[in-house]
């Protein structure tokens, strides 16, 4: 499963990856919260405040094989 995690505002790209709340190992972002935090809580492209309402999260997991 992969996770997006996009400003709501412009759009910029903060977090592509694997989702965040199925890492079992190498545990470097350990939440949403944390991607916020190394943005300093803006936006780097518009300057929003970035906290969980104002940012866009998707989850997607994988498309299963279609029996044949």
């Amino acid at each position: 499963m992969t996770e997006t995690i996009r400003c709501r505002a412009c759009g910029f790209l903060l977090y592509f990856g694997e989702a965040i709340s199925r890492r079992l190992y190498m545990r470097a972002i350990p939440s949403e919260e944390a991607v916020l935090e190394q943005y300093g809580r803006a936006c780097p492209r518009c300057g929003s405040a970035l906290t969980l309402d104002s940012v866009h999260v998707e989850t997607k997991g994988r498309v299963s094989d279609v029996a044949r």
